[in-house]
């Protein structure tokens, strides 16, 4: 049988909102890549005035919907509207505007997939720090300590509103296969059609959209693992000029923070708490292969407000 890594193409998912490290990125994927004319990248460029991409533009490997920042509407619209650029690539790669890569990432993460005891497997963890020194260097700052390793996930169930909030514990992999119930939306590896079986819901405004994916993902079937080693690292944020990166919410009026928030949280409590009729989600409802309260188990939770 042909080795996939062989010959498989990537569509690479990038939401950027007046990122300067967004032209960092693409550089880092395609020099790191053991096959960069096999990548596709997907972008929701939410721009201000002063970036540019014009090194791509004509690129073919490049598909771009550039926005002005401020009409944004938050991370589940940007990840929906990458997933619109979607055109049937066998895998797709998840990442942020701000991302670093290990030498050979490609055929690495599609051999560590493959190797998954699962028709729909998808690799992701809460991806670790890295730096860029004053030179311009990248660092790995948890390189060689104890904090090194594939870190596992935690969440916490935040009432009344509902929100799920997914970090990074202190915790490293330690088994073959070892499965997560929670996907960090910084680093998320599988088969391309999960966009189409498991599409972003673009009311999810915030980063609580990470587990009604996890939850949406694991009731469609998906075997959610973390990977075997990294490839991918997510940049320290103090690495922004006064720690400071620009926010959608920064550009937003207060009533339009409050309605959509009020959506998103009505949304949570159809998909996960019964409290809502489900039939409002439309095409972004749980599948039908487990239960919500299976995935809540994995998880660690219980669904009570």
């Amino acid at each position: 049988m042909a080795d996939p890594a062989e010959s498989a193409s990537i569509f690479v998912s990038i939401a950027s909102y007046r990122d300067q490290f967004l032209p960092f990125t693409i550089r880092a994927a395609l020099s790191r890549a053991a096959h960069p004319e096999r990548l596709t990248f997907g972008i929701c460029w939410q721009a201000d005035e002063n970036e540019s991409l014009d090194e791509w533009l004509e690129d073919p490997r490049f598909r771009i919907r550039k926005y002005p920042y401020q009409s944004s509407l938050g991370y589940g619209w940007s990840r929906a509207e990458v997933q619109k650029l979607y055109a049937g690539e066998e895998y797709h790669l998840l990442i942020d505007s701000h991302t670093w890569f290990a030498e050979g990432w490609d055929d690495n993460l599609i051999k560590q997939l493959e190797s998954k005891p699962s028709k729909k497997p998808i690799l992701t963890t809460s991806s670790p720090p890295f730096q860029v020194d004053e030179q311009g260097e990248v660092v790995i700052p948890w390189a060689g300590t104890e904090w090194d390793g594939v870190p596992l996930m935690r969440c916490e169930l935040i009432p009344p509103a509902g929100w799920i909030d997914i970090q990074m514990s202190t915790e490293r992999k330690t088994e073959q296969h070892q499965k997560t119930a929670l996907i960090c939306c910084n680093f998320a590896f599988t088969h391309g059609r999960w966009i189409r079986e498991v599409p972003e819901d673009p009311a999810m405004i915030n980063a609580a959209h990470e587990s009604a994916l996890s939850a949406r993902s694991y009731t469609h079937g998906y075997d959610i693992y973390l990977p075997d080693e990294l490839q991918i690292w997510h940049l320290d944020y103090d690495c922004y000029p006064g720690g400071n990166r620009h926010k959608v919410w920064d550009a937003k009026s207060n009533e339009w923070q409050d309605d959509n928030t009020q959506e998103m949280i009505r949304r949570l409590h159809a998909l996960l708490f019964r409290r809502e009729d489900p039939a409002i989600l439309g095409r972004y409802a749980l599948g039908t292969d487990r239960s919500v309260d299976d995935w809540a188990k994995e998880a660690g939770l219980k669904l009570v407000l």
